[in-house]
């Protein structure tokens, strides 16, 4: 399939090179898999272009028009790795004029709900092989973490906490995505505190899920990436630390230095799948082909749309 990406920054083809072991960006996933075949890119800044050609190959067409790019190349399965606000336009354009059906959208999806219902409205029509890249829900550790709580291995799920910085609509949609992944839909969000910088909510926020309930904290100002996730069961804890690249489960045991009580110890530590989270998510659009995935995203990011706009109001 003839691969394109949509917006050369981070993500898009800089977060790592062809040599690197990590596969972090759009463009090396397209060049892992043996089903893609990187043809195009395109993006407004020439620098970005220029460099994004220089480190994934000269042979890749190179454009500043997204419209341009569809009419002239003969396209597959593209990634939309641009700013949140071009994300409507880019997958109107998809949707109403070609036939491309295999689509990554990095997250968030859209900016508001008009444009949300609109290209809902076209998904429904056009039925893609949409993918939002809620990139932990796609994690083979994650998976492990979700079975752990199925088997009830460490008991039943007590509550969780996490903590981020940027944005509830931003990196705190990372948060709310593992929830509604981990522990089913969220049935019930309440604000407990939160002031609005940028366009974005920040503060503490409690949820309720279909089996546990939690909180989420965020904050703007740190010079530094932060996404922490606590799971309390009844006989333990799992620790989701450094982004989600380090992952592990504790499990309470007789204390060695206090009789009578027990404390934790480590159950076991799960491999660094995350690095590899361009490829998980590319090998589940293109080997799962999930619709129930698709519309557990789609629900979760209008749900999220409208926390947002009651928030601003």
């Amino acid at each position: 399939m003839n691969a394109a990406v949509i917006g050369c920054g981070n993500i898009g083809g800089f977060y790592d090179a062809p040599t690197s072991h990590e596969i972090l960006t759009h463009a090396h996933a397209f060049l892992d898999s043996s089903k893609t075949n990187l043809i195009a890119c395109c993006d407004t800044n020439r620098d970005n272009l220029e460099k994004f050609c220089n480190i994934w190959g000269s042979q890749i067409h190179a454009y500043t028009s997204v419209r341009e790019m569809l009419q002239n190349e003969k396209i597959d399965i593209v990634a939309i790795a641009t700013n949140t606000a071009s994300h409507y336009e880019i997958l109107q354009e998809i949707l109403t004029n070609t036939k491309i059906k295999h689509i990554i959208c990095e997250k968030p999806f859209v900016s508001n709900l008009d444009e949300y219902e609109k290209i809902y409205a076209l998904i429904e029509e056009k039925n893609p092989n949409l993918l939002i890249n809620f990139i932990r829900c796609f994690d083979p550790s994650i998976n492990k973490i979700k079975k752990l709580i199925q088997d009830e291995k460490l008991g039943k799920v007590l509550c969780f906490s996490s903590r981020v910085n940027k944005g509830l609509y931003h990196n705190g949609s990372h948060v709310l995505s593992l929830v509604e992944y981990l522990f089913g839909e969220i049935t019930d969000f309440k604000v407990m505190d939160a002031t609005i910088f940028e366009d974005d909510a920040y503060g503490s926020f409690w949820m309720r899920t279909k089996t546990t309930d939690g909180v989420l904290t965020n904050f703007h100002g740190s010079e530094f990436s932060l996404f922490e996730m606590e799971i309390i069961f009844e006989k333990g804890v799992v620790k989701i630390h450094k982004s989600g690249f380090d992952i592990k489960a504790y499990i309470a045991k007789e204390s060695k230095k206090v009789k009578g009580t027990k404390e934790l110890r480590l159950y076991k530590e799960y491999p660094n799948t995350l690095q590899y989270y361009a490829k998980n998510s590319l090998n589940f659009l293109l080997k799962k082909n999930s619709k129930e995935q698709m519309e557990s995203h789609l629900k979760l990011s209008h749900k999220l749309l409208k926390i947002k706009e009651e928030l601003l109001s």
